[in-house]
Protein backbone atom coordinates (compact mmCIF):
# COMPACT_ATOMS: atom_id res chain seq x y z
CA UNK A 1 0.00 0.00 0.00
CA UNK A 2 1.44 3.36 -1.05
CA UNK A 3 1.53 6.63 0.84
CA UNK A 4 -1.72 8.54 1.25
CA UNK A 5 -1.68 12.12 0.01
CA UNK A 6 -3.94 14.86 1.31
CA UNK A 7 -6.39 16.47 -1.09
CA UNK A 8 -4.54 19.79 -0.82
CA UNK A 9 -1.21 18.09 -1.63
CA UNK A 10 -2.75 16.75 -4.83
CA UNK A 11 -4.19 20.17 -5.67
CA UNK A 12 -0.76 21.80 -5.31
CA UNK A 13 0.79 19.11 -7.54
CA UNK A 14 -1.94 19.70 -10.14
CA UNK A 15 -1.39 23.46 -10.03
CA UNK A 16 2.37 23.08 -10.50
CA UNK A 17 1.89 20.68 -13.41
CA UNK A 18 -0.44 23.21 -15.04
CA UNK A 19 2.02 26.04 -14.45
CA UNK A 20 4.89 24.12 -16.05
CA UNK A 21 2.90 22.73 -18.99
CA UNK A 22 3.89 24.13 -22.38
CA UNK A 23 1.89 21.68 -24.49
CA UNK A 24 -1.54 23.17 -23.86
CA UNK A 25 -2.87 19.71 -23.04
CA UNK A 26 -3.55 20.41 -19.34
CA UNK A 27 -6.64 22.40 -18.43
CA UNK A 28 -6.06 23.16 -14.74
CA UNK A 29 -8.65 22.52 -12.03
CA UNK A 30 -11.98 21.04 -13.11
CA UNK A 31 -13.67 22.68 -10.14
CA UNK A 32 -12.57 25.53 -7.92
CA UNK A 33 -10.90 24.64 -4.62
CA UNK A 34 -12.70 26.07 -1.59
CA UNK A 35 -11.35 29.20 0.12
CA UNK A 36 -10.04 27.00 2.94
CA UNK A 37 -8.28 24.72 0.46
CA UNK A 38 -6.71 27.68 -1.35
CA UNK A 39 -5.27 28.94 1.95
CA UNK A 40 -3.71 25.53 2.62
CA UNK A 41 -2.35 25.35 -0.95
CA UNK A 42 -0.74 28.76 -0.45
CA UNK A 43 0.92 27.66 2.80
CA UNK A 44 2.13 24.44 1.17
CA UNK A 45 3.61 26.42 -1.74
CA UNK A 46 5.30 28.72 0.77
CA UNK A 47 6.85 25.78 2.67
CA UNK A 48 8.14 24.32 -0.61
CA UNK A 49 9.42 27.68 -1.99
CA UNK A 50 7.28 27.32 -5.14
CA UNK A 51 4.88 30.28 -4.73
CA UNK A 52 6.12 32.01 -7.87
CA UNK A 53 5.67 28.97 -10.10
CA UNK A 54 2.30 28.19 -8.52
CA UNK A 55 1.14 31.74 -9.25
CA UNK A 56 2.11 31.25 -12.90
CA UNK A 57 -0.46 28.45 -12.89
CA UNK A 58 -3.08 30.61 -11.17
CA UNK A 59 -2.72 33.26 -13.88
CA UNK A 60 -3.65 30.60 -16.46
CA UNK A 61 -6.81 29.57 -14.57
CA UNK A 62 -10.26 31.01 -15.37
CA UNK A 63 -11.21 33.80 -12.95
CA UNK A 64 -14.00 31.78 -11.35
CA UNK A 65 -11.49 29.10 -10.29
CA UNK A 66 -8.88 31.41 -8.77
CA UNK A 67 -8.43 32.18 -5.04
CA UNK A 68 -10.45 34.88 -3.30
CA UNK A 69 -9.34 38.46 -3.97
CA UNK A 70 -7.37 38.99 -0.72
CA UNK A 71 -5.30 35.83 -1.14
CA UNK A 72 -4.89 36.46 -4.87
CA UNK A 73 -3.46 39.93 -4.14
CA UNK A 74 -1.12 38.56 -1.49
CA UNK A 75 0.08 35.83 -3.85
CA UNK A 76 0.51 38.34 -6.66
CA UNK A 77 2.77 40.51 -4.47
CA UNK A 78 4.83 37.43 -3.58
CA UNK A 79 5.24 36.58 -7.26
CA UNK A 80 6.24 40.16 -8.07
CA UNK A 81 8.89 40.11 -5.34
CA UNK A 82 10.22 36.76 -6.62
CA UNK A 83 10.44 38.15 -10.17
CA UNK A 84 12.29 41.24 -8.90
CA UNK A 85 14.75 39.08 -6.95
CA UNK A 86 15.41 36.97 -10.06
CA UNK A 87 16.28 40.08 -12.04
CA UNK A 88 18.75 41.17 -9.36
CA UNK A 89 20.23 37.68 -9.22
CA UNK A 90 20.75 37.58 -12.98
CA UNK A 91 22.37 41.03 -12.88
CA UNK A 92 24.72 39.94 -10.09
CA UNK A 93 25.56 36.73 -11.93
CA UNK A 94 26.41 38.76 -15.04
CA UNK A 95 28.49 41.24 -12.98
CA UNK A 96 30.54 38.47 -11.35
CA UNK A 97 30.99 36.78 -14.73
CA UNK A 98 32.40 40.01 -16.15
CA UNK A 99 34.78 40.33 -13.18
CA UNK A 100 36.10 36.76 -13.45
CA UNK A 101 36.31 36.98 -17.24
CA UNK A 102 38.38 40.13 -16.79
CA UNK A 103 40.73 38.23 -14.51
CA UNK A 104 41.10 35.50 -17.15
CA UNK A 105 39.39 32.82 -15.05
CA UNK A 106 36.89 30.38 -16.50
CA UNK A 107 33.60 30.43 -14.60
CA UNK A 108 30.00 29.24 -14.75
CA UNK A 109 26.81 29.76 -12.74
CA UNK A 110 25.53 26.52 -11.21
CA UNK A 111 22.08 25.31 -10.18
CA UNK A 112 19.69 28.14 -9.19
CA UNK A 113 19.91 30.88 -11.81
CA UNK A 114 21.09 28.45 -14.48
CA UNK A 115 17.96 26.39 -13.75
CA UNK A 116 15.63 29.40 -13.56
CA UNK A 117 16.17 30.25 -17.22
CA UNK A 118 14.71 26.84 -18.19
CA UNK A 119 11.28 27.51 -16.66
CA UNK A 120 8.33 28.55 -18.88
CA UNK A 121 8.22 31.77 -16.83
CA UNK A 122 11.91 32.53 -16.27
CA UNK A 123 11.19 34.90 -13.38
CA UNK A 124 8.93 32.54 -11.43
CA UNK A 125 11.48 30.31 -9.71
CA UNK A 126 12.08 31.35 -6.09
CA UNK A 127 15.76 32.24 -5.88
CA UNK A 128 18.15 31.21 -3.11
CA UNK A 129 21.77 32.24 -3.49
CA UNK A 130 24.15 32.39 -6.45
CA UNK A 131 26.51 29.46 -6.94
CA UNK A 132 29.33 30.25 -9.33
CA UNK A 133 32.25 27.96 -10.18
CA UNK A 134 35.67 29.50 -10.82
CA UNK A 135 38.62 27.44 -12.08
CA UNK A 136 41.89 27.05 -10.23
CA UNK A 137 41.26 25.14 -7.02
CA UNK A 138 40.85 26.37 -3.45
CA UNK A 139 44.14 28.23 -2.98
CA UNK A 140 44.07 29.98 -6.37
CA UNK A 141 40.40 30.96 -6.10
CA UNK A 142 40.89 32.25 -2.55
CA UNK A 143 43.85 34.39 -3.67
CA UNK A 144 41.83 35.67 -6.64
CA UNK A 145 38.92 36.72 -4.41
CA UNK A 146 41.31 38.71 -2.22
CA UNK A 147 42.98 40.25 -5.26
CA UNK A 148 39.59 41.32 -6.65
CA UNK A 149 38.56 42.64 -3.21
CA UNK A 150 35.55 40.31 -3.16
CA UNK A 151 36.87 38.85 0.09
CA UNK A 152 38.84 40.60 2.83
CA UNK A 153 40.30 39.52 6.18
CA UNK A 154 37.34 41.25 7.86
CA UNK A 155 34.79 39.23 5.87
CA UNK A 156 36.32 35.77 5.53
CA UNK A 157 35.32 34.41 8.97
CA UNK A 158 33.68 30.99 8.44
CA UNK A 159 33.70 31.67 4.68
CA UNK A 160 35.26 28.35 3.63
CA UNK A 161 33.56 25.00 3.15
CA UNK A 162 34.82 21.81 1.51
CA UNK A 163 33.98 23.01 -1.99
CA UNK A 164 33.06 26.69 -1.96
CA UNK A 165 33.76 30.10 -0.39
CA UNK A 166 30.96 32.32 0.94
CA UNK A 167 31.10 35.96 -0.09
CA UNK A 168 29.56 38.66 2.15
CA UNK A 169 25.91 39.49 1.46
CA UNK A 170 25.64 42.44 -0.93
CA UNK A 171 23.46 45.56 -0.64
CA UNK A 172 20.55 43.80 -2.36
CA UNK A 173 20.61 40.90 0.11
CA UNK A 174 22.17 38.49 -2.38
CA UNK A 175 24.58 35.86 -1.10
CA UNK A 176 27.14 34.19 -3.34
CA UNK A 177 29.03 30.92 -3.03
CA UNK A 178 32.16 30.78 -5.16
CA UNK A 179 32.89 27.12 -5.92
CA UNK A 180 36.45 25.94 -6.37
CA UNK A 181 34.94 22.47 -6.93
CA UNK A 182 31.81 22.14 -9.08
CA UNK A 183 30.09 20.04 -6.38
CA UNK A 184 30.63 18.35 -3.04
CA UNK A 185 31.83 14.77 -3.09
CA UNK A 186 30.20 11.37 -2.96
CA UNK A 187 31.50 8.34 -1.04
CA UNK A 188 34.37 6.31 -2.53
CA UNK A 189 33.98 7.58 -6.11
CA UNK A 190 34.51 11.28 -5.60
CA UNK A 191 37.61 11.37 -7.81
CA UNK A 192 35.65 10.05 -10.80
CA UNK A 193 32.80 12.50 -10.13
CA UNK A 194 35.11 15.51 -9.92
CA UNK A 195 37.01 14.43 -13.05
CA UNK A 196 33.79 14.29 -15.09
CA UNK A 197 32.46 17.58 -13.70
CA UNK A 198 35.71 19.48 -14.18
CA UNK A 199 36.00 18.33 -17.79
CA UNK A 200 32.35 18.98 -18.65
CA UNK A 201 32.02 22.39 -16.97
CA UNK A 202 34.65 23.84 -19.27
CA UNK A 203 32.10 23.48 -22.06
CA UNK A 204 29.78 26.02 -20.39
CA UNK A 205 28.36 28.60 -22.80
CA UNK A 206 27.39 32.26 -22.39
CA UNK A 207 23.62 32.72 -22.17
CA UNK A 208 21.51 35.87 -22.81
CA UNK A 209 21.34 36.55 -19.06
CA UNK A 210 25.04 37.42 -19.20
CA UNK A 211 26.64 34.45 -17.45
CA UNK A 212 27.95 31.03 -18.45
CA UNK A 213 25.62 28.07 -18.02
CA UNK A 214 26.91 24.47 -17.93
CA UNK A 215 25.63 21.79 -20.29
CA UNK A 216 22.49 19.84 -19.47
CA UNK A 217 24.62 16.68 -19.29
CA UNK A 218 26.78 18.29 -16.58
CA UNK A 219 23.73 19.55 -14.69
CA UNK A 220 21.98 16.16 -14.73
CA UNK A 221 24.95 14.49 -13.03
CA UNK A 222 26.00 17.34 -10.75
CA UNK A 223 22.50 18.08 -9.48
CA UNK A 224 21.70 14.41 -8.89
CA UNK A 225 24.85 14.21 -6.74
CA UNK A 226 23.69 17.39 -4.96
CA UNK A 227 20.22 15.95 -4.34
CA UNK A 228 21.67 12.67 -3.13
CA UNK A 229 23.86 14.34 -0.50
CA UNK A 230 20.97 16.45 0.81
CA UNK A 231 18.74 13.39 1.27
CA UNK A 232 20.79 12.51 4.34
CA UNK A 233 20.94 15.95 5.91
CA UNK A 234 17.96 18.29 6.12
CA UNK A 235 16.10 16.83 3.19
CA UNK A 236 14.79 18.62 0.13
CA UNK A 237 11.61 20.38 -0.90
CA UNK A 238 9.76 20.37 -4.19
CA UNK A 239 11.74 23.29 -5.62
CA UNK A 240 14.93 21.23 -6.05
CA UNK A 241 13.02 18.33 -7.64
CA UNK A 242 11.20 20.78 -9.93
CA UNK A 243 14.60 22.05 -11.10
CA UNK A 244 15.51 18.51 -12.10
CA UNK A 245 12.26 18.20 -14.03
CA UNK A 246 13.24 21.31 -16.02
CA UNK A 247 16.64 19.80 -16.80
CA UNK A 248 15.04 16.63 -18.13
CA UNK A 249 12.53 18.58 -20.23
CA UNK A 250 15.39 20.49 -21.87
CA UNK A 251 17.60 17.43 -22.35
CA UNK A 252 18.26 15.42 -25.47
CA UNK A 253 18.37 11.64 -25.64
CA UNK A 254 22.15 11.95 -25.92
CA UNK A 255 22.32 14.09 -22.75
CA UNK A 256 20.30 11.53 -20.82
CA UNK A 257 22.26 8.52 -22.08
CA UNK A 258 25.59 10.15 -21.26
CA UNK A 259 24.41 11.20 -17.78
CA UNK A 260 23.12 7.71 -16.98
CA UNK A 261 26.43 6.15 -18.05
CA UNK A 262 28.26 8.40 -15.56
CA UNK A 263 25.70 7.79 -12.77
CA UNK A 264 26.03 4.02 -13.15
CA UNK A 265 29.80 4.26 -12.73
CA UNK A 266 29.27 6.36 -9.61
CA UNK A 267 26.62 4.05 -8.06
CA UNK A 268 23.95 6.77 -8.09
CA UNK A 269 21.09 4.72 -9.54
CA UNK A 270 19.21 4.18 -6.25
CA UNK A 271 18.92 7.94 -5.89
CA UNK A 272 18.09 8.32 -9.58
CA UNK A 273 15.22 5.81 -9.44
CA UNK A 274 13.76 7.50 -6.37
CA UNK A 275 13.88 10.93 -8.01
CA UNK A 276 12.28 9.59 -11.21
CA UNK A 277 9.35 8.19 -9.19
CA UNK A 278 8.85 11.47 -7.32
CA UNK A 279 8.95 13.51 -10.53
CA UNK A 280 6.40 11.19 -12.12
CA UNK A 281 4.01 11.32 -9.16
CA UNK A 282 4.24 15.04 -8.44
CA UNK A 283 4.92 16.64 -11.81
CA UNK A 284 3.83 14.01 -14.32
CA UNK A 285 7.31 13.40 -15.74
CA UNK A 286 6.95 11.89 -19.19
CA UNK A 287 8.02 8.26 -19.55
CA UNK A 288 10.36 9.05 -22.44
CA UNK A 289 12.38 11.50 -20.33
CA UNK A 290 13.10 9.13 -17.44
CA UNK A 291 16.73 8.27 -16.78
CA UNK A 292 15.81 4.87 -15.33
CA UNK A 293 12.85 2.91 -14.01
CA UNK A 294 11.07 4.74 -11.18
CA UNK A 295 11.70 3.33 -7.70
CA UNK A 296 8.48 3.68 -5.72
CA UNK A 297 9.76 2.49 -2.35
CA UNK A 298 12.67 4.90 -2.23
CA UNK A 299 10.72 7.64 -3.98
CA UNK A 300 8.03 7.59 -1.29
CA UNK A 301 10.75 8.18 1.31
CA UNK A 302 11.81 11.36 -0.49
CA UNK A 303 8.27 12.63 -1.00
CA UNK A 304 7.32 12.05 2.65
CA UNK A 305 10.35 14.06 3.75
CA UNK A 306 9.61 16.88 1.31
CA UNK A 307 5.98 17.21 2.40
CA UNK A 308 6.76 16.89 6.10
CA UNK A 309 9.70 19.28 6.40
CA UNK A 310 9.56 21.61 3.38
CA UNK A 311 12.42 23.34 1.59
CA UNK A 312 15.80 21.98 2.80
CA UNK A 313 14.06 20.57 5.88
CA UNK A 314 13.62 24.03 7.41
CA UNK A 315 10.24 23.14 8.94
CA UNK A 316 11.65 20.17 10.83
CA UNK A 317 11.27 20.75 14.57
CA UNK A 318 14.25 19.87 16.77
CA UNK A 319 13.93 18.62 20.36
CA UNK A 320 15.33 21.11 22.90
CA UNK A 321 17.10 18.41 24.86
CA UNK A 322 20.50 17.84 23.24
CA UNK A 323 20.59 14.12 24.05
CA UNK A 324 17.09 13.51 22.68
CA UNK A 325 18.06 15.39 19.53
CA UNK A 326 21.26 13.37 19.20
CA UNK A 327 19.39 10.08 19.62
CA UNK A 328 16.78 11.04 16.99
CA UNK A 329 19.52 12.14 14.59
CA UNK A 330 21.25 8.77 14.93
CA UNK A 331 17.98 6.90 14.33
CA UNK A 332 17.35 9.09 11.28
CA UNK A 333 20.81 8.24 9.95
CA UNK A 334 20.16 4.51 10.38
CA UNK A 335 16.78 4.80 8.66
CA UNK A 336 18.62 5.48 5.36
CA UNK A 337 20.25 2.02 5.37
CA UNK A 338 17.52 0.40 3.19
CA UNK A 339 17.63 3.38 0.82
CA UNK A 340 21.37 3.49 0.18
CA UNK A 341 23.57 1.50 2.60
CA UNK A 342 26.89 2.79 1.23
CA UNK A 343 26.00 6.45 1.72
CA UNK A 344 24.28 5.83 5.05
CA UNK A 345 27.25 3.98 6.54
CA UNK A 346 29.75 6.47 5.10
CA UNK A 347 27.87 9.46 6.56
CA UNK A 348 27.61 7.82 9.98
CA UNK A 349 31.30 6.87 10.06
CA UNK A 350 32.18 10.40 9.04
CA UNK A 351 30.04 11.78 11.89
CA UNK A 352 31.70 9.53 14.51
CA UNK A 353 35.18 10.31 13.23
CA UNK A 354 34.53 14.05 13.51
CA UNK A 355 32.88 13.67 16.93
CA UNK A 356 35.70 11.60 18.42
CA UNK A 357 38.36 13.95 17.07
CA UNK A 358 36.73 16.86 18.93
CA UNK A 359 36.49 15.14 22.32
CA UNK A 360 39.84 16.48 23.67
CA UNK A 361 38.86 20.07 22.75
CA UNK A 362 35.44 19.69 24.38
CA UNK A 363 36.96 18.29 27.57
CA UNK A 364 39.40 21.20 27.66
CA UNK A 365 36.57 23.70 27.24
CA UNK A 366 34.35 21.75 29.64
CA UNK A 367 31.58 21.67 27.06
CA UNK A 368 29.44 18.72 26.05
CA UNK A 369 28.10 18.69 22.52
CA UNK A 370 26.98 15.96 20.17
Amino acid sequence: MGMVLKKTDKLLFELLRFALDTTGELQGFKEAPSDAQWKVIYELAKRQCVRGVAFSGIKKLPENVRPARALLLRWSLDAEAIAGKNKLMDQEGARLTQIFDGAGSKNAVLKGQANARLYPDVLSRQAGDIDIWVEGGRKAVSELLYKLNLLTPETDDHAYSRHHIHLPENKDGITVEVHFKPASGIPFRNGSLQKFLNEEIRKAEKVPEGFYSPSIKFALVMQMAHLQQHFYSGGLGLRQYMDYLMLLRHSTEGDRSAAVAVMKRLSMMHACGAVMWLLQQVFGLEQGLMLCAPDRRRGETLLKLALAFGNFGQYKSKPKNVFVRWFKDRLQALSWLPFDPVNAIFKELKYWRATISLIPKRIKRRRIAL
